[in-house]
């Protein structure tokens, strides 16, 4: 009897020993992305992935907007947000000053900068600039830009007369200079409105190859939380897949997150930007290693970074290429 007793007791253990406790619940990660500009359409995919596909990858996104007087990537590097959206040679550049910052995505996989003229003037092509008043926004990504089409295109320089062009577009329109930098989901959106008609000069039809914003974070950050960066990562690139297949629930995202935001006009722009946004082969937030390289040496051959930046370890796509294999 006691022999039995000491069996069952046994077997009672072994069950209870094999039976695992309650689970505890997985942590959901919280991350902040702070934009480089007011809210927009190029805020789209983010909306999205802070009410939608954040939600499906089990992290919780918060968006902060950016300003004039915000910098994002002094926030990120002071640890103030986790993730920023900026120029790509901005990037580079801070880490030529000792910031140690790395891109995990590209926004744009071509340069949204175009060149626009007032149709009467009759400008179609770069050489076209010989001669006339060109706007340029020193300092700017996109006077970097206009430099590298007008040595790709055999333009003078000294036949052009530059100033200084402001954000606003009324002194084009008053024909204060000929030609200016603009977005093409942009300012050309103010124009149609308007019914302003305009000539537009593409970069990339010239051999420009600049890309767009970009989304970055410190290379510690990143280093140490792998897992986090990969579910920032699926649900920015599938909340971009969603905001282009949706643009309406896109924008009334926005909507809720900016009341001042006009969600007529950031339709249009999210549409109008549509193959700006797509990403290279139609993969958002995608950019192969080679267009990368061809952007570098624009930066190089401006003398905007040394060869030796251009080396640096900046660009680090395997968060977009696992997110590409993991939804085939």
């Amino acid at each position: 009897m006691k022999s039995k007793l000491i069996v069952i007791i046994l077997s009672l253990t072994v069950l209870l020993t094999a039976c695992p406790g309650p689970q505890k619940p997985e942590t959901i990660p919280s991350v902040s992305l702070r934009e480089e500009w007011f809210p927009s359409a190029c805020f789209a995919g983010d909306m999205m992935a802070m009410n939608e596909t954040g939600k499906a990858n089990m992290i919780n996104i918060k968006i902060e907007a950016g300003a004039e007087d915000v910098d994002p990537v002094k926030l990120v590097i002071a640890g103030s947000n986790d993730f920023g959206v900026a120029g790509a040679d901005r990037i580079i550049t801070a880490n030529s000053k000792g910031a140690d910052l790395v891109i995990i995505g590209v926004i744009n996989f071509k340069t949204p900068t175009v060149f626009i003229s007032l149709k009467d003037k009759n400008i179609t092509k770069p050489k076209d600039f010989e001669g006339k008043y060109v706007g340029v926004m020193t300092g700017n990504n996109t006077e970097y830009v206009y430099r590298s089409l007008i040595q790709k295109s055999g333009v003078a320089p000294k036949k052009i007369n530059e100033v200084e062009a402001p954000f606003d577009l009324a002194t084009f329109i008053a024909k204060a200079y000929d030609v200016r930098p603009a977005f093409v989901y942009d300012e050309l959106v103010s124009l149609d409105a308007q019914g302003i008609e305009y000539n537009t000069i593409r970069p990339e039809d010239y051999g420009v190859n600049f890309i767009g914003p970009v989304i970055f974070a410190k290379r510690e950050f990143v280093e140490k939380n792998k897992d986090t960066v990969q579910k920032f990562v699926n649900a920015l690139a599938g909340g971009w897949q969603a905001a282009l297949n949706n643009p309406a629930q896109a924008i009334e995202y926005l909507k809720q997150f900016d009341a001042n935001v006009d969600a007529g006009r950031e339709t249009k722009s999210l549409i109008k930007g549509h193959d700006y946004f797509i990403g290279e082969d139609g993969k958002p937030l995608f950019l192969s290693e080679q267009r990368w390289n061809l952007f570098v040496n624009e930066l190089i051959d401006l003398k905007l970074i040394s060869s030796e930046d251009g080396k640096r370890n900046v660009f680090d796509s395997s968060f977009v290429n696992n997110y590409y294999k993991g939804s085939k």
